[in-house]
């Protein structure tokens, strides 16, 4: 294969990947507007809380588990071990059930002081007993959802990625029409509290698990049947004892759960301490104001950063097949090209579209929550593409990190970066309240990216001049392409009192930059380098893009 082809074929998987993960965000943004419109902004703070422990606890409930079953059961029926591969999967989904029942029950105990600190000493009784139910509501989920993540690790690792996909899909509409059906039944229609519609969407979670799991284990009948006929017919006994497969599982789950728990002790440190910090600074009156702005950072904003977080997750996919070949030929110079590929790719999607959301901030969250507390919104969600920019980019380092083996690496780099969170934190939202919590996440990333590089660096000699200038560049196009744009918009009399006017004006805009951009791009030959395409005419993408 030609370097061409072979750099296209990276870029390929990477960015199917990433599409796959973007259908799936966009039905997650679907109900977020009317969530937020039903509940109210200052009561998504308590939506932010629940789910920045919901990641956490799903990560300890799991423990990689998942991740170890589909690479296991794949590793064994490539091999013909029919046996084992049904040992995985009964040891699987054993641990997993026992450390979410554990995980599940803590979370019922420890509900109150969890609830206590994460609202602060100036807390209303009521919202801690309101957080303590949605805790209690959350316990569902915390049991059911490992479940489903390890029956979907068993057929991930018979590839019936088929099932697998659709498995999500559904998951996440079931979630998606549960939330904005039944949170409007019960507030607008049956007038139950505003609080309801988060007690509804945080139940919604479980209810989605319950049906994609019966969905999954239904059409996964004939394939659990064929396996274990094969496994009847195998004529020697599974190369594995029980005992032995436990000790693989927890050995290829446990540095993956450890380095996804670091990566989400950033908002957990928001989640937990901000406004008990708010409080006990400014004094008690600050709690609703500090609670407004924590909802809308942390829960509102946090959303749209899903848009550009699938480029990490698509890409963190992507090349884990093509690093690790590189890495077994022991191709240090390959490795450099497709980490330069990477990031190229990346920060040419990424960098508009972080111009398009500083110098649109307003329209885009009106477009997305409306005018209520939009001032406020605005100048956080501006403000908060330091942490979105950065936190796109770590996050694709860490998977560069797994991929190439460098998992010591990883997790002292992520150790050190969440001490330095920790530190900042408390200074930096003393001085500058709300805007603190995005400052002291820009360093927790930015660390991170430093500390990745250097062992990155250290290990391989990679070298990332070509693609730093070619980030320049495209800083450079991202602003001539946005200027014009901003300009004309500047220049249009927009009270921000009709969406449906400022998704067509910002659609004829977004037309015009995108158009800027390719053409200033293709014009330097940027466009053709970071995708390793001669013919970058109209045409020629529209045919790549279909096939």
């Amino acid at each position: 294969m030609n370097k061409e082809k072979m750099k296209q074929s990276l870029l390929i998987g990477a960015l199917t990947s990433s599409f796959g993960i973007f259908v799936s965000k966009l039905l997650g943004l679907l109900y977020y507007s009317p969530l937020s419109a039903i509940a109210g902004e200052s009561n998504m703070a308590f939506y932010s809380i629940v789910y920045t422990y919901y990641d956490l606890l799903l990560q300890i409930s799991q423990a990689g588990i998942p991740f170890a079953i589909a690479s296991l059961v794949a590793k064994y029926y490539s091999k013909q071990d029919y046996k084992s591969v049904l040992l995985v999967k009964k040891m699987g989904t054993s641990i997993v059930m026992g450390l979410s029942m554990i995980t599940g029950i803590f979370l019922l105990l420890a509900a109150e002081p969890i609830a206590r600190q994460s609202l602060g000493i100036s807390a209303p009784k009521e919202d801690v007993e309101n957080l303590k139910i949605m805790f209690a509501i959350l316990t569902i989920a915390v049991i059911i959802v490992p479940l489903l993540s390890s029956v979907r690790g068993y057929i991930q690792g018979l590839k019936r990625l088929d099932l697998y996909a659709s498995s999500q899909v559904l998951e996440q509409f079931v979630r998606v029409f549960s939330i904005v059906f039944f949170a409007y039944l019960f507030v607008r229609v049956l007038h139950f509290k505003n609080i309801w519609a988060i007690f509804i969407a945080i139940g919604a979670a479980s209810l989605g698990a319950i049906v994609a799991l019966l969905f999954t284990k239904l059409l996964s009948k004939e394939d659990e049947a064929h396996v274990s006929e094969l496994a009847k017919a195998q004529g020697n006994d599974a190369l594995l004892s029980q005992k032995e497969i436990v000790k693989e599982i927890l050995l290829l789950g446990v540095p993956y759960v450890i380095i996804s728990f670091l990566g989400t002790a950033g908002p957990l440190v928001n989640t937990t301490f901000f406004l008990d910090h708010m409080t006990r600074v400014n004094g008690p009156g600050i709690y609703e104001e500090a609670k407004l702005a924590s909802g809308i950072l942390q829960a509102n904003i946090a959303k749209i950063s899903n848009i550009p977080s699938v480029l990490a997750l698509g890409f963190g996919s992507g090349m884990v097949p093509y690093l690790s070949e590189s890495l077994e030929e022991r191709d240090n110079r390959k490795i450099t090209k497709q980490i330069n590929q990477i990031l190229d790719t990346v920060t040419y999607i990424l960098v508009p579209m972080i111009m398009i959301f500083i110098f649109f901030a307003r329209d885009i969250y009106y477009i997305m929550y409306g005018n209520r507390n939009l001032d406020l919104g605005t100048k956080l969600f501006a403000v908060s593409n330091i942490q979105i920019f950065l936190g796109t980019i770590a996050p694709i380092f860490s998977s560069m990190m797994m991929s190439l083996k460098l998992r010591k690496d990883a997790i002292i780099t992520l150790i050190i970066s969440f001490i330095a969170k920790f530190i900042t934190f408390f200074p930096l939202v003393s001085l500058f309240g709300a805007y603190g919590m995005i400052y002291s996440s820009g360093v927790y990333y930015l660390i991170q990216i430093v500390m990745y590089f250097m062992a990155l660096r250290k290990n391989f000699g990679i070298n990332i001049k070509g693609a730093t200038r070619r980030f320049i560049k495209m800083i450079f196009c991202s602003l001539v392409m946005v200027l014009p744009a901003f300009l004309i918009h500047s220049l249009i009399p927009f009270d921000y009192s009709s969406r449906i006017l400022d998704i067509l004006i910002m659609g004829v805009l977004g037309i015009l930059m995108l158009g800027i951009y390719y053409w200033l791009t293709s014009k330097i030959n940027l466009l053709q380098r970071v995708f390793g395409i001669k013919d970058v005419s109209l045409r020629s993408l529209i045919s790549r893009l279909r096939s």
